[in-house]
């Protein structure tokens, strides 16, 4: 049988009120949850207001900057309480109680330590042409993950201290990489259909950058990449994107 441990679920935000009391009604639904928590990055079309009304535990992230996914994770797992952390995107459409259970499951069984959620959707640009070839190069033994960039993530609490948050779009991978380089017991995990906009390709440019900076960066310090041909190889996928 599973442990028994809180859960508490985080969602990173900016002008997302037309999704934000769905999104917290369903995941104190979820087996476990002891909170969900908004963290806002400077929304300005009421998130707020709604987040409160759906009883969801506001934070206005500690640096607002953009994109800055990765400060509102940091300040969500921070000010979590319970033994699991789970992040999500608030906008998921289809959005159900499943996406947190799937994801805390595989470390309440004490078989991972950091859980990355994979789903049934065609992969976006910027995992195809990025995130995968430079993983497969450079971190080969993570490069059965079917979908790295995945927002849809859980982890023990307390090994978020132990890793950094990159501020932006690297976040993601960043962590998968640093979690396997602690030597955690990392996953995925299917969690079904995901019913989600795509990023717009206006975005896709600075995305591809963050990512493959956040992967070469990790990289260089271990010694698998020197720092020149790294931003070398950096300027060259930016190009193709």
């Amino acid at each position: 049988m599973p442990e028994k441990m809180d859960v508490s679920v985080v969602f990173p935000v900016k002008n997302r009120a037309s999704y934000v009391r769905k999104a917290v009604s369903v995941a104190y639904k979820a087996e476990g949850v002891k909170e969900v928590i908004i963290v806002d990055g400077g929304s300005t079309d009421g998130t707020i207001r709604e987040a409160l009304k759906a009883k969801a535990k506001t934070i206005i992230q500690s640096k607002l900057v953009y994109p800055g996914k990765g400060v509102a994770m940091r300040d969500g797992a921070y000010y979590a309480s319970g033994d699991i952390v789970v992040f999500l995107d608030v906008d998921i459409k289809n959005m159900a109680p499943s996406f947190v259970e799937k994801l805390a499951e595989p470390i309440m069984r004490k078989e991972a330590e950091f859980v990355k959620g994979c789903f049934e959707r065609e992969a976006g640009r910027v995992t195809e042409l990025v995130a995968k070839p430079l993983l497969k190069i450079f971190y080969p033994e993570l490069a059965n993950f079917r979908q790295p960039l995945s927002g849809e993530i859980a982890g023990l609490r307390k090994t978020f201290y132990e890793v950094e948050f990159e501020e932006g779009w690297g976040v993601d991978v960043g962590l998968l990489i640093d979690m396997h380089r602690l030597g955690r017991p990392v996953t995925e995990i299917d969690i079904g259909f995901k019913d989600h906009e795509m990023k717009p390709l206006p975005h896709l440019t600075d995305m591809a950058h963050q990512v493959a900076d956040a992967i070469l960066k990790r990289a260089v310090e271990d010694g698998r990449i020197d720092r020149r041909a790294a931003e070398a190889r950096l300027r060259a996928i930016v190009e193709r994107v």
